[in-house]
């Protein structure tokens, strides 16, 4: 079936708790839309920000929505976030010199203190002051420091109403199905797998704040199926016995 991107859920969320609620999101993979049809959909929005994800396999298709948001708008501010360019944005803004900036690791403070420096109205100035990007300039890619991890993971609010939950179903159970971050990052350090470093350090949720945010995709959402976004959820075993526990008590 398909899956909710649950990032645009708690970007989404992290922009409208400061103060910029003019959000669109369009699920272009999901609606399988043609180039024609995304360059349609920009016009009518006329955005001042242009941003994609992109992980390895979609980053040439992510590149390409840009690229024609810079046909359509060249004055609007393109940017790329996700695993692939958090590790290889020498190589994206070199390969797709149309990219303004690219959101190295977790989003929502950094892609918060983008908006702000577009809204700024002095981009070009302001950007080297946000943490945790990397841009273009005069030939040279400019890496910015590093944002500190999110600390408290329960203070980011998501907005799943942003979301068509109609879109999203589990097909072996014929229910609609959500991600949600019980946890960011893992505690160990395998060479195969890229989340340790993504996320650079290990966080887990409060249970019952979690399960808050379960009960509203039920409630509100009509979810039926949830994939535990969770490297390693056991490996704290009070707290995941009081996440189940905490289930099992709402029924």
């Amino acid at each position: 079936g398909n899956w909710p991107p649950a990032w645009v859920a708690y970007i989404v969320g992290a922009l409208k708790a400061g103060g910029y609620s003019d959000v669109v999101f369009i699920d272009a993979m999901t609606n399988h839309l043609s180039d024609e049809q995304v360059r349609d959909h920009i016009i009518e929005q006329q955005p001042d920000i242009v941003g994609v994800t992109a992980i390895t396999p979609s980053i040439y298709k992510a590149e390409r929505v840009l690229q024609i948001a810079k046909e359509v708008l060249p004055s609007a501010v393109t940017v790329l976030g996700g695993i692939h360019g958090t590790f290889m944005y020498p190589q994206v803004l070199k390969e797709a010199p149309w990219i303004d900036a690219i959101v190295r690791g977790e989003g929502e403070t950094v892609f918060l203190n983008l908006v702000k420096a577009v809204d700024s109205g002095h981009w070009l100035e302001a950007r080297a002051n946000v943490r945790g990007i990397a841009y273009p300039d005069a030939g040279k890619v400019i890496a910015t420091p590093a944002e500190p991890p999110i600390a408290d993971l329960d203070k980011i609010s998501p907005d799943w109403g942003i979301l068509e939950w109609e879109k999203y179903i589990y097909i072996p159970l014929n229910c609609r199905v959500a991600v949600p971050n019980f946890a960011r990052g893992c505690p160990f350090t395998c060479r195969f797998c890229s989340q340790w470093k993504f996320w650079r350090k290990y966080r887990t949720r409060d249970p019952k704040k979690f399960v808050d945010e379960i009960e509203v995709l039920v409630r509100q959402h009509q979810v039926g199926f949830f994939i535990l976004a969770d490297e390693e959820p056991t490996i704290n075993r009070k707290k995941f016995i009081a996440l189940c526990e905490e289930l099992i008590k709402r029924d």
